[in-house]
């Protein structure tokens, strides 16, 4: 009987031994798991450590800086391989990782462990790729053009390397079930995914931009490029009056020929090849600025949409009986005054002129029409000026290589340096850095203000402007917009301070005649055009480019100001399929045209709350709707909201 009545006691402690056992156990192993996760947590710090100093310097990153990099780097990787082989080796671990929840988090850390090595490597292959670079413009032989190619190809071990180890996290990274993690499990592959994304942004970059270095500078073959001066002191949609034009042939990373020509020749030799040939412009363009005459190689880039206007740059070259080239190269006012920003002032060769970033422009401008030699055409200095900036980008001083190759990155970015290829494989190598100028098909919603002088002036030096945008979203996403433009004709403040005659010259008699399109999404509805709030109504809707265009034309004495609203509606621009909506705006900018104030106010649907909104992907503090910025580069805003 005592036997009897002590049997269910001793299986009551039996059991709550095995409780107290299983949660020591537990406790243990959440132990050993913390542990890992903090040793993993100090390497991360240490990876971003290297992270910030490097983006900081940028390609310009000092041997000192290379070196505290790679010590970090290194000690991350130590760190994530301890606990790696903690997380492989422990016995509690490895039981524990068949308990269901427990089990998610343990392997996730090991997944994370092992992904946290190979970002380690990842630095280690880019510090490297930085050392070769910082040998490279050491060494005193070769041109920027030369040690480009071979600096793309010096590092291609290293890429190949980094794209291996992207393709082991990725593979990692997909084995993690993060609906079973917690924080701070979760909160680390939440970072590792915004940072896996630009790593291999970064991948293709490198891949595209060999893909274009290589081509281009004549690496794989001899290749000539047409080159086109654009003014945008005379804004055309394609980027600006071509007002010279000249043959670069690049051979191994040299400029090899070279020459500049007046755009005039080249339509007198048309019109002499081909008997008088005309070809019908553009509408506006007849009414507003060439009449009778054909449309030709100098208002050649109607298009906002960079390759058209190159392919119809080309068409008029081609029709004078010129020989072939690879490509289009286009550069502005803009570009000039940012490569002398780098290069330092040049003296003009003939002219003894001195120009630089801050007097190029109206140097050229006030040299327009007035040949120092009767030999010469009316865009002479222009010439000369455009060959020695060409010549001196290429041939730049070592310690100028960096500067360079980040203006010229930053020049692409706010379209006032275009590229186009005739190859279709380089050229989208091209658009995908972002160097094309093209019109972009993206999802969701878009606008693009498309300016065009059609008075024969240079009134786009002193023309203010600045964009006002308010959208207020329904429940079915449809986007109601009012665009406001306001511009400003400036003359009566920048003429006292400048020669009579040349303002006289290049002003005319001060009216600014802008003609103005608006390219929005193909199914928007046009509501209203008003100019100060007076309706005018459209003078043109046509499909272009992909987009629909709403087109009118803004004349502007100098002296006074006009707002120009276009009231629309775009239907389907918010993705509401999901319990989080998603509204997408990307507002493009024109070639050419110099960045402007820009104001974006979103209304969300009654009843709705915002979740997130990022600009340029990044995500803004407290969710702002209504955000200040300028138009210097193409802005994309996405906002995700509830109802």
């Amino acid at each position: 009987m005592l036997r009897l009545r002590r049997t269910p006691r001793l299986i009551l402690w039996a059991a709550v031994a095995v409780l107290v056992a299983l949660v020591a156990y537990t406790v243990v192993t959440a132990v050993r798991l913390w542990v890992a996760y903090d040793e993993m947590v100090e390497a991360r710090g240490r990876l971003l450590s290297v992270e910030a100093s490097l983006r900081q310097e940028g390609l310009d990153a000092s041997p000192a800086t290379l070196a505290e990099a790679e010590s970090q780097a290194l000690s991350a990787q130590v760190t994530f391989r301890s606990a790696r082989g903690m997380l492989d080796s422990e016995p509690l671990l490895r039981v524990a990782g068949w308990a269901p929840l427990l089990g998610s988090q343990i392997s996730a850390a090991r997944a994370i462990a092992g992904i946290g090595y190979e970002g380690s490597e990842i630095s280690l292959d880019g510090i490297a790729a930085l050392r070769t670079l910082n040998a490279m413009t050491a060494e005193e032989d070769g041109t920027l053009g030369e040690k480009l190619g071979l600096f793309v190809e010096a590092i291609e071990p290293q890429m190949e390397a980094v794209e291996h180890r992207l393709a082991a996290i990725r593979l990692r990274r997909e084995g993690i079930d993060t609906r079973w993690i917690l924080p701070p499990l979760s909160n680390f592959v939440e970072q590792l995914d915004a940072r896996l994304v630009r790593v291999e942004e970064s991948v293709d970059r490198y891949r595209h931009g060999r893909a274009v270095v290589n081509h281009v500078l004549g690496f794989d073959q001899r290749t000539s490029y047409l080159m086109l001066g654009l003014d945008n002191t005379e804004l055309l949609p394609g980027g600006g009056l071509i007002g010279i034009y000249g043959v670069i042939t690049f051979e191994d990373g040299r400029i090899v020929e070279r020459s500049f020509s007046e755009v005039d020749e080249l339509y007198y030799g048309w019109q002499a090849r081909s008997g008088g040939e005309y070809v019908e412009p553009p509408g506006p363009l007849k009414r507003y600025l060439l009449r009778d005459w054909t449309w030709n190689f100098a208002v050649s880039n109607w298009s906002p949409d960079f390759p058209i206007s190159a392919r119809q740059a080309l068409s008029f070259y081609d029709r004078a009986g010129a020989d072939p080239v690879d490509g289009v190269i286009a550069v502005d006012f803009a570009g000039l005054e940012g490569l002398l920003a780098v290069l330092g002032s040049v003296e003009v060769e003939g002219y003894g002129v001195t120009v630089d970033s801050q007097n190029v422009t109206e140097e050229i401008l006030a040299r327009i029409g007035k040949p120092l030699r009767a030999e010469d055409g009316k865009h002479a200095f222009a010439r000369a000026v455009a060959a020695e900036t060409v010549e001196n980008t290429l041939v730049a001083d070592q310690d100028k290589w960096v500067a360079l190759a980040e203006m010229l990155d930053r020049l692409t970015e706010e379209k006032h340096l275009l590229l186009y290829v005739n190859d279709h494989e380089v050229q989208d190598s091209v658009r995908e850095l972002g160097w094309a100028g093209q019109v972009r098909v993206e999802p969701g919603d878009y606008v693009m203000a498309v300016e065009a002088s059609l008075n024969s002036s240079k009134l786009n030096l002193v023309v203010e402007r600045e964009l006002d945008l308010q959208i207020e979203l329904d429940e079915a996403g449809t986007a109601h917009h009012q665009l406001i433009l306001r511009y400003r004709n400036g003359l009566d403040d920048w003429a006292p301070s400048h020669d009579v005659q040349l303002v006289r010259d290049i002003m005319l008699d001060g009216l600014y005649g802008g003609y103005l399109r608006l390219l929005v999404p193909p199914q928007a509805e046009l509501l209203e055009v008003a100019v100060d709030g007076r309706p005018v109504g459209a003078e043109e809707i046509i499909q272009e480019a992909g987009k629909a265009s709403f087109g009118r034309y803004l004349p502007l004495p100098s002296g006074s100001q006009a707002a120009l609203m276009f009231t629309y509606s775009v239907p389907a621009a918010a993705n509401v399929s999901r319990a989080t909506h998603e509204y997408r705006l990307l507002v493009q900018k024109q070639p050419g045209i110099r960045a402007a104030p820009l104001d974006v106010a979103i209304t969300l649907p009654p009843g709705a709350g915002v979740e997130s909104v990022s600009l340029d992907g990044q995500v803004l503090p407290d969710a702002p709707l209504k955000i200040a910025m300028t138009s210097s580069a193409d802005r994309e805003l996405v906002v995700r909201y509830e109802l």
